[in-house]
């Protein structure tokens, strides 16, 4: 049995345990004067209207849509999204894949204007092919490639509009790409590798507002892999930051520039395959379970090629293969499986703080059961972050 908040169609929200009974006994004594608000309501111009609703909370967005169709279209249109970008009222939303051995990945949300934080279920979105791309941009998630069975590599792109959980098909890749590495810079999408290593179409960049892709023709750094599998990546200073079994490569699509790192190097010294990671305010966060700095949390500064502890903080036992870490709105979320009588995962979101002599602090604001699973013990592949 999973012990979890769902989504639901219908006036009762996101909450099961609501009563619509209870609603009805709650209402206006008065029918016609709750008519005559309504009506004076949707007279409003939609400008304000609009206004108005970019104050509130998106948490609340389900239920404003009820009111009328006026409202369901402000509220899913670009233009409130620009107007809350322009009045500092967007939030961040994490979007995570958690399956089992024995269920399938779902996707589930989770907001940070909710509380008790709550992972939530969506139904209506496709899961993500083994060895995908995945890249955010505002409310819109991009998963590029990836695989059907064993080795049918695919160019399919889709796009999630995370405001109403819809998706939809995008122009395909030029080439199929199994495990590359991708990431926003400018406000294009590059994909890098996930197929044989070549100059010519080694890179390919999407262009968001056309919806058009084209190849990047690029030098491929030597020491990379033939195959060109990378098995994780990164945006940090303007870079695409991607892991192959034989070190760490940079790509700066301004200058088509790349650099590399070898898998001594002191990036690698905590970065690798099998790490969590985030980046936040250009520095690269991932967990340490040796605490070899005396922390399990690490953080990477490009600029002096050094690790340093987060400090101030005690954290639960976490394994490495089983945690997740994103950066949820300039704060630090770790999402983390436990075991015990109940195989859950807690939420842990800690905020963060530069202090004298370069040292990273963290103070932890919330420590939430999220997910449980009474059979299974669940696991977490992908954290993404959006904000709208």
């Amino acid at each position: 049995m999973v012990v979890l908040h769902e989504i639901l169609d219908g006036p009762n929200g996101d909450d099961p345990n609501n009563n619509p009974q209870e609603g009805e006994d709650n209402q206006n004594e008065n029918p016609q004067e709750e008519v005559e608000n309504l009506r004076n309501l949707l007279e409003l111009p939609e400008e304000l209207i609009e206004r108005l609703i970019a104050h509130i909370p998106r948490c609340y967005y389900p239920y404003i849509s009820l009111v009328s169709r006026d409202f369901r279209q402000v509220i899913t249109s670009d233009k409130l999204f620009r107007t809350r970008s322009l009045l500092g009222f967007n939030e961040p939303v994490l979007y995570a894949l958690i399956g089992s051995t024995q269920t399938p990945l779902s996707w589930f949300f989770l907001r940070w204007s909710n509380f008790p934080l709550e992972l939530h279920r969506i139904r209506s979105l496709p899961t993500v092919l083994l060895g995908a791309a995945v890249v955010t941009i505002g409310y819109k998630m991009y998963v590029m490639g990836g695989t059907i069975g064993l080795n049918h590599h695919v160019s399919t792109v889709i796009v999630i509009d995370c405001r109403n959980h819809t998706w939809n098909y995008l122009p395909d890749m030029k080439r199929a790409r199994y495990r590359a590495a991708a990431g926003e810079i400018g406000g294009r999408i590059y994909v890098i590798g996930g197929r044989k290593k070549q100059d010519a179409d080694w890179v390919e960049v999407f262009n968001a507002t056309t919806e058009s892709w084209e190849t990047v023709s690029s030098v491929c750094p030597n020491d990379a892999s033939a195959n060109g599998v990378f098995s994780t990546y990164v945006v940090m200073q303007g870079r695409i930051f991607a892991l192959d079994r034989w070190g760490c490569f940079a790509y700066k699509p301004v200058q088509g520039l790349w650099q590399s790192w070898g898998v001594a190097s002191e990036l690698t010294r905590f970065w690798h395959p099998l790490s969590s990671f985030t980046v936040i305010g250009e520095l690269l966060y991932t967990v340490d379970l040796t605490c070899s700095l005396g922390h399990p949390i690490v953080v990477y500064y490009p600029n002096e090629s050094v690790w340093r502890p987060v400090m101030g903080f005690h954290l639960p036992i976490l394994s490495q293969c089983w945690s997740k870490i994103a950066n949820f709105g300039g704060k630090l979320v770790i999402f983390c499986t436990c075991l015990g009588t109940f195989k859950h995962i807690l939420c842990i979101v800690i905020a963060l703080e530069a202090r004298q002599g370069g040292h990273i602090w963290g103070v932890v604001e919330s420590n939430s059961r999220v997910f449980r699973d009474d059979m299974m013990l669940p696991y977490i592949r992908l954290c993404q972050t959006v904000t709208f």
